[in-house]
């Protein structure tokens, strides 16, 4: 059966500035199903012969690649990102707890995505190579973050704060473009992901894991200010320290997911960043804020647990700055929850699994040693040797 495909030089005049010029087109056409397809495409050398030269390869595209072939050689990285984000970038759907479709963090996924339209937008896809990623890399690196006005610190009221990007984060970036090229691979837009044709582009390794736990003392000094415009977050910190649940799996509790009798918070899977469900067990002054906020309520079981509907992060900024805590992120109260844990010798495999890790590795990452479990190695170091009795006496 003849397949109907041809290609072609097409003449088109042009008037510019009063003359008449010619501009040379390639032109494809072939038969699919009952319908006529057709594709043009004007070469760089503007002549007769390279229109032709340009048909006969976008033949040889065509017979080898597919129709997906042709659109990948026109379009730019803003047409991918219009058919990712109507496609892909969707609110989530679950299906018996697990997520089937689309983004949980949907915001934030917009604005990364934001930043590669604007730096990748009109660009060709095809004209994307692994040094072009590279350097998007290099420039996001050296662009810092910049912190709006009347920011608390700034020396000088009104004048911006600059800060430099940290890798991880542009390694979020980095990996929504991965993500969004092998949309554009899975299609025959383009034949391979520049995130595959050379040196690793993404490296956990330089990361900068931070190492802040929080102290006694200075957990102290924090429950203490909890009080007037702070008094809400008391018991909210009292359950990251002591559950070592993430900020999203707090403000997602409702009182259905608290047993009070067993002493047993229920995480359900969807409120998870893994999709798993899990228990931890409530301690007892998490229990003695959790029936407070039982008894102030309308006591329905769908009802939140922290009744938070927007976010603590201008409050937790706030009070931390006031106790001399700007260091500390909400995020540290999970990592000393993780070390104090250890640090009582419950085995890394099970505090793994109350923080509802699937890898071990990310435990690792969670436990630093803080000085006083390093003077604890010393000394155990020092028995070893014989050294302990000389250290005491």
């Amino acid at each position: 059966m003849a397949r109907h495909r041809t290609g072609s030089a097409v003449a088109k005049q042009v008037e510019r500035s009063g003359k008449v010029s010619t501009i040379w087109y390639a032109r494809i056409t072939w038969i699919e199903g009952s319908s006529r397809k057709e594709r043009r495409r004007k070469p760089k050398l503007n002549t007769k012969t390279a229109a032709k030269d340009l048909a006969r390869r976008m033949l040889q595209e065509l017979e080898q690649e597919g129709e997906q072939a042709l659109e990948g050689a026109t379009m730019t990285f803003n047409d991918l990102a219009r058919f990712f984000e109507k496609r892909y970038l969707v609110e989530p759907e679950y299906v018996n707890g697990r997520k089937v479709k689309g983004y949980r963090s949907k915001y934030e996924i917009e604005l990364r995505l934001n930043i590669l339209k604007e730096y990748f937008g009109t660009k060709k896809l095809r004209s994307i190579k692994h040094a072009d990623v590279d350097y998007f890399k290099s420039v996001r690196l050296n662009t810092p973050v910049i912190f709006g006005k009347n920011t608390r610190g700034t020396e000088k009221k009104g004048k911006p704060i600059e800060r430099q990007r940290s890798i991880a984060t542009v390694h979020k970036e980095l990996g929504l473009l991965r993500r969004v090229l092998s949309v554009a691979v899975s299609n025959g837009w383009i034949l391979k992901n520049p995130f595959s044709t050379g040196t690793a582009l993404i490296n956990p390794g330089d990361e900068h894991q931070r190492e802040r736990i929080l102290t006694k003392e200075e957990e102290e000094k924090l429950l203490s200010a909890c009080t007037g415009y702070w008094a809400h977050l008391k018991p909210i910190i009292i359950c990251a320290l002591d559950t070592g649940m993430r900020r999203g799996e707090i403000f997602k509790l409702k009182f259905c997911d608290v047993d009070f009798e067993n002493d047993i918070i229920s995480i359900r899977a969807f409120n998870t960043k893994t999709l798993r469900e899990r228990q931890v067990a409530i301690t007892s002054r998490l229990k003695k804020e959790l029936v407070s906020l039982f008894d102030k309520s309308d006591k329905n079981p769908e009802s939140l647990v922290f009744n938070i509907s927007g976010s603590t992060k201008k409050a937790f900024a706030t009070l931390r700055a006031k106790v001399g805590l700007s260091d500390l992120r909400f995020h540290d109260l999970r990592h000393t929850n993780a070390t104090r844990l250890v640090s009582k010798h419950l085995p890394l495999s099970e505090v793994g699994r109350m923080l509802g890790h699937t890898q071990p590795t990310t435990t690792y990452r969670y436990v630093n040693a803080n000085i006083e479990t390093a003077k604890r190695a010393a000394a155990m170091l020092d028995e070893l040797n014989g050294e302990g009795e000389k250290r005491n006496g």
